[in-house]
Protein backbone atom coordinates (compact mmCIF):
# COMPACT_ATOMS: atom_id res chain seq x y z
CA UNK A 1 0.00 0.00 0.00
CA UNK A 2 2.94 2.31 0.79
CA UNK A 3 4.31 1.52 -2.05
CA UNK A 4 1.63 2.47 -4.62
CA UNK A 5 1.55 6.23 -2.40
CA UNK A 6 4.99 7.10 -2.92
CA UNK A 7 4.78 5.85 -7.07
CA UNK A 8 2.77 9.08 -7.66
CA UNK A 9 5.09 11.18 -5.87
CA UNK A 10 7.86 9.98 -7.81
CA UNK A 11 6.38 10.31 -10.76
CA UNK A 12 5.47 14.11 -9.77
CA UNK A 13 9.58 14.87 -8.72
CA UNK A 14 11.17 13.75 -12.40
CA UNK A 15 8.56 15.46 -14.33
CA UNK A 16 9.30 18.72 -12.08
CA UNK A 17 12.18 20.70 -13.61
CA UNK A 18 15.32 20.75 -12.71
CA UNK A 19 15.57 24.44 -11.34
CA UNK A 20 12.21 23.20 -8.76
CA UNK A 21 13.74 20.48 -7.09
CA UNK A 22 17.22 22.50 -6.10
CA UNK A 23 17.72 25.18 -4.07
CA UNK A 24 19.28 28.35 -3.68
CA UNK A 25 20.70 30.46 -0.38
CA UNK A 26 21.70 34.37 -0.30
CA UNK A 27 23.89 36.24 2.29
CA UNK A 28 24.10 39.89 2.57
CA UNK A 29 25.14 42.37 5.40
CA UNK A 30 22.71 45.05 6.62
CA UNK A 31 25.35 47.70 6.43
CA UNK A 32 27.87 46.42 3.28
CA UNK A 33 30.14 45.23 6.05
CA UNK A 34 32.11 42.59 3.84
CA UNK A 35 32.48 39.04 4.91
CA UNK A 36 33.65 35.54 3.89
CA UNK A 37 31.73 32.31 4.21
CA UNK A 38 32.19 28.30 4.52
CA UNK A 39 29.40 26.01 3.87
CA UNK A 40 30.04 22.29 5.41
CA UNK A 41 34.13 22.96 5.87
CA UNK A 42 34.48 23.78 2.45
CA UNK A 43 34.94 28.03 2.07
CA UNK A 44 32.67 29.77 -0.47
CA UNK A 45 34.53 33.24 -1.07
CA UNK A 46 37.88 33.40 -0.76
CA UNK A 47 37.38 37.23 -1.55
CA UNK A 48 35.20 39.00 1.34
CA UNK A 49 32.30 40.65 -0.15
CA UNK A 50 28.97 41.93 0.63
CA UNK A 51 26.72 39.14 -1.21
CA UNK A 52 27.06 35.79 -1.69
CA UNK A 53 24.60 33.60 -3.96
CA UNK A 54 24.98 29.68 -3.49
CA UNK A 55 23.23 28.14 -6.08
CA UNK A 56 22.54 24.08 -6.84
CA UNK A 57 22.68 23.11 -3.51
CA UNK A 58 21.77 20.25 -1.64
CA UNK A 59 18.38 20.72 -0.15
CA UNK A 60 17.65 20.03 3.88
CA UNK A 61 20.10 21.52 6.66
CA UNK A 62 23.71 22.94 6.36
CA UNK A 63 26.40 24.30 8.52
CA UNK A 64 27.24 27.61 7.78
CA UNK A 65 30.25 30.18 9.41
CA UNK A 66 30.67 33.57 8.59
CA UNK A 67 33.95 35.80 9.02
CA UNK A 68 32.62 39.32 9.14
CA UNK A 69 34.57 42.53 9.12
CA UNK A 70 32.59 44.59 11.20
CA UNK A 71 33.20 48.23 12.15
CA UNK A 72 35.40 47.46 14.90
CA UNK A 73 37.18 44.17 13.82
CA UNK A 74 36.69 40.82 12.67
CA UNK A 75 33.91 38.77 14.04
CA UNK A 76 33.06 35.27 13.83
CA UNK A 77 29.82 32.98 14.22
CA UNK A 78 28.78 29.58 13.50
CA UNK A 79 24.98 28.15 13.01
CA UNK A 80 23.38 25.74 11.35
CA UNK A 81 20.51 26.91 8.04
CA UNK A 82 17.92 24.76 6.04
CA UNK A 83 17.64 24.68 2.36
CA UNK A 84 14.26 24.55 1.35
CA UNK A 85 13.61 22.24 -2.00
CA UNK A 86 12.27 24.79 -4.71
CA UNK A 87 13.06 27.89 -2.84
CA UNK A 88 15.20 30.35 -2.83
CA UNK A 89 16.19 31.87 1.13
CA UNK A 90 17.58 34.93 1.31
CA UNK A 91 19.35 35.96 4.82
CA UNK A 92 20.87 39.05 6.49
CA UNK A 93 23.45 39.50 8.47
CA UNK A 94 23.97 42.13 11.26
CA UNK A 95 27.06 42.54 13.63
CA UNK A 96 25.01 43.67 17.13
CA UNK A 97 25.97 44.54 20.83
CA UNK A 98 29.06 46.03 21.42
CA UNK A 99 31.41 42.94 21.62
CA UNK A 100 30.39 42.79 17.98
CA UNK A 101 28.03 39.59 17.84
CA UNK A 102 26.90 38.59 14.20
CA UNK A 103 23.60 37.74 14.12
CA UNK A 104 21.51 36.23 10.60
CA UNK A 105 18.14 36.62 10.12
CA UNK A 106 15.33 34.71 7.45
CA UNK A 107 14.54 37.69 4.92
CA UNK A 108 12.44 36.10 2.46
CA UNK A 109 11.59 32.98 0.71
CA UNK A 110 10.57 33.30 -3.03
CA UNK A 111 10.11 29.49 -5.57
CA UNK A 112 12.43 29.15 -8.22
CA UNK A 113 10.46 29.41 -11.43
CA UNK A 114 12.36 27.44 -14.17
CA UNK A 115 12.97 30.36 -17.14
CA UNK A 116 11.03 31.44 -19.97
CA UNK A 117 13.35 30.19 -23.28
CA UNK A 118 12.35 33.00 -25.74
CA UNK A 119 14.79 32.73 -29.29
CA UNK A 120 15.98 36.03 -29.94
CA UNK A 121 16.25 37.11 -33.47
CA UNK A 122 18.77 39.92 -32.51
CA UNK A 123 22.82 39.18 -31.73
CA UNK A 124 23.14 38.99 -28.31
CA UNK A 125 24.70 42.18 -27.09
CA UNK A 126 28.35 42.83 -26.02
CA UNK A 127 28.93 42.74 -22.39
CA UNK A 128 30.07 45.53 -20.82
CA UNK A 129 32.22 45.05 -18.15
CA UNK A 130 31.22 45.84 -14.45
CA UNK A 131 33.15 49.07 -12.50
CA UNK A 132 35.24 47.57 -10.02
CA UNK A 133 34.40 46.91 -6.73
CA UNK A 134 36.75 48.99 -4.76
CA UNK A 135 37.37 52.86 -6.17
CA UNK A 136 41.28 53.19 -7.43
CA UNK A 137 43.44 53.78 -4.83
CA UNK A 138 46.31 55.17 -7.60
CA UNK A 139 49.36 54.27 -9.17
CA UNK A 140 50.63 50.62 -8.84
CA UNK A 141 53.99 51.21 -6.61
CA UNK A 142 56.90 50.03 -7.93
CA UNK A 143 57.80 48.76 -4.51
CA UNK A 144 55.11 46.15 -5.07
CA UNK A 145 54.70 45.36 -8.75
CA UNK A 146 52.33 42.55 -8.81
CA UNK A 147 49.38 44.76 -6.79
CA UNK A 148 46.49 45.66 -8.44
CA UNK A 149 44.93 48.52 -7.11
CA UNK A 150 41.63 47.57 -8.01
CA UNK A 151 41.59 44.56 -6.04
CA UNK A 152 42.26 44.75 -2.17
CA UNK A 153 40.43 41.91 -1.37
CA UNK A 154 41.63 39.19 -3.74
CA UNK A 155 42.85 36.05 -2.11
CA UNK A 156 42.96 37.01 1.61
CA UNK A 157 44.82 35.16 3.92
CA UNK A 158 42.57 33.31 6.08
CA UNK A 159 43.32 32.18 9.63
CA UNK A 160 44.67 28.95 8.78
CA UNK A 161 47.16 30.56 5.87
CA UNK A 162 48.11 32.97 9.00
CA UNK A 163 48.71 30.14 11.51
CA UNK A 164 51.16 28.64 8.42
CA UNK A 165 52.65 31.67 8.08
CA UNK A 166 53.50 32.43 11.79
CA UNK A 167 54.73 28.93 11.66
CA UNK A 168 57.20 29.42 9.16
CA UNK A 169 58.72 32.75 10.40
CA UNK A 170 59.24 31.39 14.43
CA UNK A 171 61.05 29.27 12.56
CA UNK A 172 64.10 31.21 11.00
CA UNK A 173 66.48 33.01 13.22
CA UNK A 174 67.72 35.99 11.25
CA UNK A 175 65.08 38.85 10.90
CA UNK A 176 65.90 39.30 7.02
CA UNK A 177 65.11 35.61 6.55
CA UNK A 178 61.41 36.40 8.77
CA UNK A 179 61.04 39.66 6.66
CA UNK A 180 61.22 37.75 3.08
CA UNK A 181 59.08 35.43 3.84
CA UNK A 182 56.32 37.92 5.29
CA UNK A 183 56.57 39.52 1.83
CA UNK A 184 55.97 36.91 -0.09
CA UNK A 185 53.12 35.49 1.45
CA UNK A 186 51.48 39.06 -0.23
CA UNK A 187 52.96 39.26 -3.23
CA UNK A 188 49.60 37.75 -4.80
CA UNK A 189 47.47 37.62 -1.32
CA UNK A 190 45.62 40.62 0.80
CA UNK A 191 45.46 40.96 4.13
CA UNK A 192 42.90 42.38 7.18
CA UNK A 193 44.55 44.92 9.92
CA UNK A 194 43.83 43.40 12.30
CA UNK A 195 46.24 40.31 10.89
CA UNK A 196 48.52 42.21 9.98
CA UNK A 197 48.87 44.17 13.48
CA UNK A 198 49.58 40.38 14.74
CA UNK A 199 52.14 39.71 11.67
CA UNK A 200 54.58 42.41 12.76
CA UNK A 201 54.73 41.64 16.06
CA UNK A 202 56.51 38.46 15.27
CA UNK A 203 59.33 40.68 14.15
CA UNK A 204 62.24 41.82 17.00
CA UNK A 205 63.42 45.52 15.50
CA UNK A 206 61.25 48.34 14.95
CA UNK A 207 62.98 49.24 11.98
CA UNK A 208 61.64 45.73 10.18
CA UNK A 209 58.07 46.32 11.32
CA UNK A 210 58.05 49.67 9.48
CA UNK A 211 59.12 48.57 6.65
CA UNK A 212 57.25 46.05 6.65
CA UNK A 213 54.04 47.71 7.31
CA UNK A 214 54.85 50.37 4.37
CA UNK A 215 55.13 47.30 2.05
CA UNK A 216 51.95 45.27 3.10
CA UNK A 217 49.76 48.84 3.17
CA UNK A 218 48.46 48.25 -0.51
CA UNK A 219 47.82 44.73 0.35
CA UNK A 220 45.20 45.67 3.46
CA UNK A 221 41.96 44.74 2.38
CA UNK A 222 40.62 47.20 4.90
CA UNK A 223 42.45 50.22 4.95
CA UNK A 224 39.41 51.91 7.11
CA UNK A 225 40.84 49.89 9.98
CA UNK A 226 44.57 50.39 9.18
CA UNK A 227 45.01 52.43 12.56
CA UNK A 228 45.18 48.74 14.06
CA UNK A 229 48.36 48.77 13.06
CA UNK A 230 49.93 51.67 14.77
CA UNK A 231 49.97 49.25 17.68
CA UNK A 232 52.46 46.91 16.69
CA UNK A 233 55.21 50.11 16.88
CA UNK A 234 56.71 51.24 20.07
CA UNK A 235 57.80 54.55 18.94
CA UNK A 236 55.85 57.72 18.19
CA UNK A 237 58.48 58.74 15.74
CA UNK A 238 57.93 55.21 13.98
CA UNK A 239 53.78 55.95 14.26
CA UNK A 240 54.30 59.45 12.50
CA UNK A 241 56.67 58.04 10.11
CA UNK A 242 53.95 55.60 9.14
CA UNK A 243 51.40 58.41 8.94
CA UNK A 244 52.97 59.85 6.81
CA UNK A 245 53.60 57.27 4.40
CA UNK A 246 50.00 56.18 4.28
CA UNK A 247 48.82 60.06 3.99
CA UNK A 248 51.25 60.28 0.46
CA UNK A 249 49.95 56.60 -0.83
Amino acid sequence: MKKLLLLPLLLVLLVLPASLQASVITFATRHGEPFQVRLNGEIVNHRATNFIRIDHLRPGQHYVEFKVMGPRGVYRMGTNITAAVGYERNFGLRVTGRRGRVAINLLSQVPLVPPVVVPDPMPAPVPVPLPPRYPDQGPINPENPYHNPNDRCRNLLTSYDMDRLIESMKSRSFESTRLSIAREALRNASILSEDLKFLLDQFEYESTRLEYAKFAYDYVCDKERFYYVYDALKFDMSVRELEEYTRRR
